[in-house]
């Protein structure tokens, strides 16, 4: 992927990121994200990759609490099927 195509997806992301809470969402906006996708991903794949590239440490908590707020979810789930014991 070419560094300038990169950046121009990366800047379009932030943008709608920055929108979706506070309800500006805008259909240029989502244009825009678009056509920076579609000239990232027009780019040729390299052939070979040197090294595997290590997720950011904000990537790596978001996983982490993605992992943690599902196994809550299983947790109450299965908290809900189970019958009460009654011995409140």
């Amino acid at each position: 992927m070419l560094p300038e195509a990169t950046a121009a997806l990366r800047r379009a992301v932030e943008t709608v990121r920055a929108q979706i809470p506070k309800g500006e969402l805008t259909l240029a906006s989502v244009e825009r994200l678009l056509k920076a996708a579609e000239a990232v991903f027009a780019e040729p794949e390299p052939v070979v990759r040197t090294a595997a590239i290590k997720p950011s440490p904000q990537v790596t908590k978001r996983q982490e609490e993605r992992r943690k707020w599902a196994k809550i979810a299983k947790q109450n789930e299965r908290e809900a099927q189970s019958p009460p014991t009654g011995t409140d």
